[in-house]
């Protein structure tokens, strides 16, 4: 339930945002991810708030499929995981979505 996407004021176009798209979508480990981040940032500038949480999350996809999470999923400001048939829940000190990220985040770098 998370507002995160590449901006098109930050990749305004569309050919080069679906790369990017694309690109984040094969990554298999988190410094490929950050990797991504920092050419971004190098060709288009500071990342505004939408892209950077879209990063976050690629990133946590990456740390999830490592940490064997098959589906994650937020409620104001609780976090569901399932992992290995098992249901673990996360509270994060808000439903703010930087809070959520950074809870989701921390939790799974901790499994690995």
């Amino acid at each position: 339930n998370i507002t995160a996407f590449l901006s098109e004021y930050l990749v305004n176009e569309d050919r080069l945002r679906l790369d990017l798209y694309r690109r984040l979508s094969r990554c298999v480990s988190v410094s490929e991810v950050y990797k991504i981040e920092e050419e971004i940032i190098d060709r288009f500038g500071k990342l505004d708030d939408s892209s950077a949480k879209f990063i976050e999350m690629m990133a946590i996809k990456v740390l999830a499929k490592s940490a064997g999470v098959s589906k994650i999923t937020n409620y104001q400001q609780n976090i569901t995981l399932e992992r290995e048939g098992q249901k673990e829940v996360l509270k994060a000190p808000s439903k703010d979505d930087d809070d959520i990220l950074k809870t989701l985040s921390t939790y799974l770098r901790k499994l690995l």
